[in-house]
């Protein structure tokens, strides 16, 4: 790239160095070639800018010193001879220099880089950072969900800041959020993940000890929403409903309350119906910590038709849809109307089943700290978003549901299931005698 103010020019070469990028400028003071390398392209056009403006202008002029201003040029040109620049180069990176730093002292900001040894720091951009973490984390053997999660995230956030890493502001961050049309819970999340990479770029030494940016990143407000849970009744209608092979991934979220990732990350292996434990191992666990979930009586009556020695526990591909399909499954006839259905009598609700055995199981137990233990969470969680949400009475009741207290209804279900089909086919025999 040639930069050029009349006759006067300067060039900008890309000069990548060790695998970053660099950019050269180079310009002729008289005879004399110059050279300076800058990280950004940016600060490079900047430069160039200023040596042919300032050169451009020289030229044009004939500068006559006399007197004190020819002392003080002499001074100056001994001063910085050491460093192989003309006076007016020097001048000009003064002068942006002190800009940068609004008024504030130059030797004081260079002693602070000294005495940090920031010339030390490697220049690394986002995007070098995102990839290496992200590889570290694919080898400390994390689960595709989260590192799915961070990608996404990340991948966003370096594709918009075309940076240093270091020169990165927490203003900027936090502008950077705010912009997005998402969900203050949503954004919360992009600042964890974000935390996340300047974390480990702290950890890499690629920041200084005390970078701080992320304290002026705040927290965004979230409403807490409602727990809302299933009652004993629409859980029994549910799981009387349900195919096979979504039984075991309704029963084990109503009644071990593992997290729907968690169920699909779990084996068959983890499941020991005789010493009556689930093993979470950290791998497949939110909280990345191995916990131990206990194995109800009612729980081990559900699985153990489905028990195998190994295997994922949940086979199903898109287990939303078949809730989906589920959920319509539970729309009973219209007495009135044989060819209509009513609405479902039960309704999906996100989370339910985890929040639904944490609520339950408080009631029964009346102990925050094993349920936390139980559930991969904390015990002030469980105290604040489920403490009293039910009776121990319905707590006994939702942990009695069990294949015989389910028989009858599953039977109904079956024979609804079996007289649609086949007043389904009646039709289609009809369409095909009025077509003939």
């Amino acid at each position: 790239m040639v930069v050029r103010v009349g006759q006067t020019k300067a060039s900008i070469y890309k000069t990548p160095s060790h695998g970053h990028d660099s950019f050269t400028v180079v310009w002729y003071v008289g005879a004399n070639r110059m050279r300076k390398a800058f990280n950004e392209l940016d600060a490079a056009i900047l430069h160039a800018n200023a040596m042919v403006t300032s050169l451009a202008q020289g030229e044009s002029e004939i500068l006559r010193l006399s007197g004190s201003d020819r002392l003080s040029f002499i001074r100056a040109r001994e001063a910085v001879s050491e460093f192989g620049f003309s006076l007016d180069t020097m001048a000009v990176e003064y002068r942006d220099a002190r800009r940068l730093l609004r008024g504030g002292s130059l030797l004081d900001a260079a002693r602070y880089y000294a005495a940090h040894h920031l010339h030390d720091i490697p220049s690394r951009t986002v995007t070098e950072v995102y990839a290496e973490m992200l590889k570290a984390k694919q080898q400390e053997g994390l689960s595709k969900c989260y590192l799915d999660d961070l990608e996404s995230r990340l991948g966003k956030f370096a594709g918009d800041f075309q940076k240093q890493i270091s020169a990165v502001t927490g203003a900027e961050i936090r502008n950077w959020i705010q912009q997005m049309d998402i969900a203050n819970r949503t954004r919360n999340n992009f600042r964890l993940a974000i935390q996340t990479l300047f974390c480990y770029a702290k950890s890499q030494r690629y920041l200084i000890p005390d970078w701080a940016e992320m304290a002026n990143v705040p927290l965004w407000k979230v409403k807490q929403e409602p727990v809302e849970i299933f009652t004993p009744t629409e859980m029994g209608t549910l799981l009387a409903a349900a195919p096979d092979p979504l039984l075991p991934y309704l029963a084990i979220g109503a009644f071990a309350g593992l997290r729907t990732a968690e169920i699909k990350r779990l084996n068959w292996a983890k499941v020991n119906l005789e010493t009556g434990y689930i093993t979470m191992d950290a791998c497949i666990t939110k909280t990345n910590s191995r916990r131990l979930v206990p194995i109800t009586p009612n729980l081990k009556a559900w699985l153990t038709p489905h028990a195998k020695p190994s295997g994922p526990v949940l086979t199903l591909a898109h287990v939303d849809n078949d809730i989906s399909r589920l959920v319509e499954s539970t729309r009973p006839v219209d007495p009135a109307n044989p060819d209509k259905l009513q609405d479902p009598e039960v309704s999906w609700r996100h989370n339910a089943l985890r929040h639904s055995f944490c609520s339950y199981r408080l009631a029964i137990v009346k102990n925050a700290a094993q349920v936390a233990l139980e559930a991969g969470n904390s015990p002030k969680i469980i105290f604040q978003h489920y403490r009293e949400l039910v009776t121990e009475q319905e707590a006994t009741q939702w942990f009695a549901i069990t294949p015989e207290s389910t028989a009858a209804r599953r039977q109904a279900f079956a024979k609804q299931k079996a007289e649609a089909k086949a007043a389904s086919a009646k039709k289609v025999v009809k369409l095909f005698q009025s077509a003939a």
